[in-house]
């Protein structure tokens, strides 16, 4: 693509689709995006939250619905033909092909309205950090991501509980604003930071050891115990044998994936499990949500 601008300097590349997955086309360039592209999104029916994230954009264009569920072209396709596509294509279907959005809306086994935003710009002094790594250390399109995830897990809560905040260098600093009391000490989970790329052996242990220094608060890495990450795991302890955290192989058994995000699922939905407003965030949020 390129290379088939016929005027590289007044050319423009145009994709026109419907939304079939988290990784389609336009997914991977909205993950990639440096404010190189516009994204045009007109869903069936008006979702305004959605909408005020990218409407007015640089085209000028924005949807011009107000309310929940308005209609995108009623006179081709009204409410009952719209019911009867809906009930045709599916949940998933629906939310890719009709809505722009590869994931059922509020999300499937994690819904997204149960994570909590995270209000402020520092985390408060941790009872345990927990990174957590799925290597699959290649640089081949067709393999998946390693991916690694930060939790911290606190006590108290942001509005009542937390007297000190850790500033982005991990200093700790006294907030002084405690109104809490000991039913407020009840252990809750804060997303720090996440990552996915495509990584060779070498490159994949650096941007690891990259993360955990930054953060300088991490107790524990746990690598999944499969091939690639007892390799990941050896060359860690070979190279950062003297760091302050614990590497350990984790080995989920033979429960399943969808087994291992329902037995947590009620973490979810009690409210307990809070993200901040940022990019690698709403990455998360957005593939917990779409899956299975």
């Amino acid at each position: 693509m390129s290379t088939r601008l016929n005027n590289s300097k007044t050319g423009a590349y145009i994709i026109i689709q419907q939304r079939l997955a988290e990784d389609d086309l336009t997914g991977h360039i909205l993950s990639k995006d440096q404010g190189e592209w516009t994204h045009l999104m007109m869903p069936m029916r008006y979702e305004p939250d959605r909408a005020k994230l990218i409407y007015p954009n640089k085209i000028g264009w924005f949807d011009w619905r107000e309310r929940e569920g308005d209609l995108l072209w009623p006179d081709r396709f009204g409410d009952k033909e719209l019911r009867a596509l809906e009930r045709t294509l599916g949940p998933s279907a629906t939310a890719g092909q009709l809505q722009q959005r590869p994931e059922v809306k509020g999300g499937g086994v994690i819904k997204r309205d149960w994570w909590q935003l995270w209000p402020h710009d520092q985390f408060p002094p941790m009872d345990l950090v927990v990174a957590s790594l799925d290597t699959a250390y290649t640089t081949k399109t067709e393999n998946d991501y390693s991916a690694l995830t930060v939790w911290g897990v606190f006590s108290g809560t942001p509005e009542s509980g937390v007297t000190q905040m850790r500033d982005r260098y991990g200093k700790v600093i006294d907030m002084q604003t405690s109104k809490g009391n000991a039913s407020d000490a009840v252990p809750r989970v804060v997303l720090m930071a996440a990552w996915q790329e495509r990584l060779e052996l070498h490159d994949l242990v650096e941007k690891v050891l990259h993360t955990c220094k930054l953060l300088k608060s991490i107790d524990i890495l746990l690598i999944e115990d499969k091939a690639a990450g007892h390799s990941v795991a050896q060359e860690i302890r070979r190279l950062y044998g003297a760091s302050d955290f614990a590497v350990q192989l984790q080995n989920p058994g033979a429960q399943d994936k969808l087994a291992r995000l329902y037995s947590v699922q009620h973490l979810f939905a009690e409210g307990l499990i809070y993200a901040p407003d940022r990019a690698f965030a709403d990455m998360v949020i957005t593939q917990v949500g779409a899956f299975p």
